[in-house]
């Protein structure tokens, strides 16, 4: 895959945490989150690619490296892209 401009990453970003934010709609189901830290850092994140602010904008890759990393080890979103993949 060819390198992207940093400008169309945060564009991408802003339409995925649009999106993101759509999808979620502010549902805290205990299966997925599972104490009051996860909760407040996926908001946060979901809001963070859609700052109105470009430069302070994060990057999809971003919030999926925090989220799936050692602080989080959020194991929702392990399954939501494993699982889809596995089963193709």
């Amino acid at each position: 895959m060819a390198k992207q401009h940093a400008t169309i990453l945060k564009s991408k970003a802003y339409l995925v945490g649009k999106l993101a934010n759509v999808i979620w709609g502010d549902d805290w189901d205990a299966k997925y989150f599972v104490d009051n830290s996860t909760k407040m850092s996926f908001g946060k994140l979901i809001h963070d690619m859609y700052d109105s602010n470009p430069e302070a904008r994060k990057i999809i890759q971003h919030v999926v490296c925090t989220l799936m990393g050692p602080t989080y080890n959020w194991i929702a979103l392990k399954k939501c892209i494993e699982e889809p993949l596995n089963s193709l």
